[in-house]
């Protein structure tokens, strides 16, 4: 993963290079439109776009893969394991909006319907339906995956990114700086989150296969044993899942088998 990381840094800052180059007058010059369309970076069909194409398309397909082992978990009695399936689905729409500009679409549409742009170019309309579907898949996927902290913090450091691009996007001035700004972070961003998928996807492959660490009780006396049971040297408690959101395990006796005492006769 630290190789998978050092690429995907070494590509995005290639192309912020490349955009930059291009965006000189020297380059600019003997260009039509100013622009090398294969290193603009807030074009359509450059190498930019392709590169969040494809690691929004990955972070799909391995959040697919979390969905086809967690879904087996047996203690997870509400289903929570669909909201890999719901990640699935976004990351693929993103990955779409990438390279046919969905959103920009829906802002244009929006605004001609309403008649206002809001703000700015409109980019409120898209900004705001991303912001409540990416905000209630994210906050469930950050439930799920609390147990492994890198993939967590690597999914939270992903959404920095993409506030701040958001942000640039809708507060920018559209210079050569801004662009680079706004889609570095969503290129770090998209990096960051098929990172997540892939660091989360191996802890839970690893747990399925019983090869991470038990947590291992304070004591093996629970709270509520009785001091009668702890003289007797009873201790042999085990902890069970609770159903149904119970907020502690509870607590049951392992079966034992009993000797019969012997009878007076």
């Amino acid at each position: 993963f630290g190789v998978w990381l050092l690429v995907g840094l070494g590509m995005i800052g290639g192309l912020e290079a490349l955009y930059a180059w291009s965006s000189t007058p020297a380059v600019a010059g003997i260009t039509t439109d100013g622009r090398v369309a294969a290193f603009n970076l807030d074009g359509e069909g450059s190498l930019a776009v392709w590169f969040s194409s494809v690691s929004l398309l990955l972070a799909g397909l391995v959040a697919v893969l979390v969905y086809t082992i967690r879904r087996h978990k047996t203690d997870d009695y509400h289903g929570y394991y669909r909201v890999w399936m719901w990640a699935a689905m976004c990351w693929l729409l993103m990955s779409i909006d990438e390279t046919a500009s969905l959103h920009e679409g829906f802002a244009g549409m929006m605004t001609y319907v309403t008649g206002t742009a809001v703000y700015g170019d409109g980019s409120v309309w898209w900004v705001l339906p991303y912001f409540f579907l990416l905000g209630a898949v994210g906050s469930r996927l950050l439930v799920d995956m609390r147990r492994c902290r890198p993939s967590s913090a690597t999914l939270l450091a992903a959404a920095g990114c993409y506030a701040l691009a958001v942000l640039t996007q809708v507060l920018g001035d559209g210079l050569v700086r801004a662009v680079m700004l706004e889609e570095g972070a969503e290129m770090l961003g998209d990096l960051l989150l098929l990172l997540a998928m892939g660091v989360h996807a191996r802890h839970v492959i690893l747990d399925a296969e019983g090869l991470l660490p038990q947590r291992r009780l304070e004591s093996d006396r629970p709270p509520y044993q009785s001091e009668a049971g702890l003289a007797s040297g009873t201790q042999d408690w085990i902890a069970v899942d609770s159903p149904h959101g119970t907020p502690q395990p509870l607590f049951r006796r392992r079966s034992r088998t009993v000797e019969p005492e012997p009878m007076d006769t």
